[in-house]
């Protein structure tokens, strides 16, 4: 004989069905859309000196969602002390720590530890070779860029560049180093073959060159702040050189362009250099704000594109076109990053202490 379950029976599993359904349907809305924090973008944060707070944020732009102290939170130590930059390298983010001599190798999806390196005097900038190779700059006066192998957590040879050597960019078979000069003065990119590990070239550009972006030809831009000397008071300028936007052309190593930026007595500036998704247009802050200048352009604009917004570093999002900048408010309270669209303020989020560099994972250029 078949038993038919009563009507309260029925009205209960229906309910518990439904619980059931409603739970299932919870659970799949609140899936991430990315793989963990491989997409996104990663604010380095330099914290306090001395303290051991620095960090990286980390921004996801679909959701406009922050997460601040990321690598503490997932690790339960902080990243270290004065992070100076973070770098992609594959499935791999790098977190170089400038006062703790150290770089950390994180895996990008749960970014946990996956090895630390330690040793060095003066870190600054990562770049990746590929195949679990990569570069990065060392040392205040005398420079030095050390070949990483990150799948073994070793450095694997020593190639000695010009003084302060900071920021890097690989074309072909060759690694061009800007060398600031650090507590010194220099005005040089090296060039090295990384077939051989050895410098092939020394190409002079503008005076301190401090940052490079390349453009959609492959041209390599330099951002040269130029020389600043005080008095032996600190209270006045004694002689200060031209700022400049140099390129270098690749292939024949040689310096074909120069603009001439910012104006006398302008401090520290310009800060920091980027380009737009197209490679058309390069960014740059100065002290009256942020510029926008055409590669084909000849003299920096009249005008700031964002007007006194005074950032420590700013990028382009490589499929929005929307500009992504940080600010440093102190260098013990969190730090801020700015959403444009064009020179149109979107939102403003806190960030990390001291805030100072900007990267784009899981996007490209198009």
């Amino acid at each position: 004989m078949k038993i038919m379950p009563s009507k309260a029976s029925q009205i209960y599993l229906l309910s518990i069905a439904f619980l059931i359904l409603l739970s299932s349907c919870g659970k799949e809305d609140t899936e991430p859309s990315v793989a963990g924090y491989a997409d996104g973008v990663f604010i380095n944060c330099e914290g306090s000196f001395n303290a051991n707070n620095g960090s990286i944020s980390w921004y996801n732009a679909d959701s406009g969602k922050i997460v601040n102290n990321l690598f503490e939170t997932v690790n339960g130590r902080p990243a270290g002390d004065v992070i100076q930059s973070f770098a992609l390298a594959g499935d791999h983010g790098v977190i170089v720590a400038n006062n703790s001599g150290k770089i950390e190798i994180v895996d990008l999806v749960n970014f946990e530890s996956v090895s630390s390196i330690t040793g060095f005097s003066y870190p600054r900038f990562f770049v990746y070779a590929g195949n679990g190779k990569g570069y990065l700059t060392n040392g205040n006066i005398k420079g030095e860029v050390y070949k990483i192998d990150l799948t073994g957590g070793t450095v694997t040879d020593t190639i000695e560049v010009g003084m302060g050597p900071e920021q890097m960019i690989i074309e072909g078979n060759h690694l061009f180093v800007a060398n600031s000069g650090g507590w010194g003065f220099d005005n040089s990119v090296s060039v090295i073959d990384i077939r051989t590990d050895s410098v092939v070239e020394s190409i002079i550009v503008g005076d301190v060159p401090i940052a490079m972006v390349t453009d959609a030809e492959k041209n390599i831009w330099v951002l040269c702040r130029g020389q600043v000397v005080y008095n032996e008071s600190w209270t006045e300028i004694a002689h200060e050189t031209d700022s400049k936007l140099v390129r270098i052309d690749p292939a024949a190593m040689a310096v074909d362009k120069e603009v001439i930026i910012g104006q006398k007595g302008d401090h520290f500036n310009p800060s920091w250099l980027a380009v737009s998704p197209d490679g058309l247009s390069l960014l740059f802050g100065e002290a009256e704000g942020t510029y926008a200048m055409g590669t084909d352009e000849d003299i920096q604009p009249s005008a700031p594109l964002i007007k006194d917004g005074i950032f420590s570093a700013a990028g382009v999002h490589p499929g929005s076109g929307k500009i992504l900048a940080v600010e440093i408010k102190d260098y013990s309270l969190p730090g801020l990053l700015h959403i444009y669209d064009g020179n149109m303020l979107i939102s403003s989020m806190e960030t990390g202490i001291a805030p100072g560099g900007v990267v784009f994972s899981g996007v490209s250029r198009p």
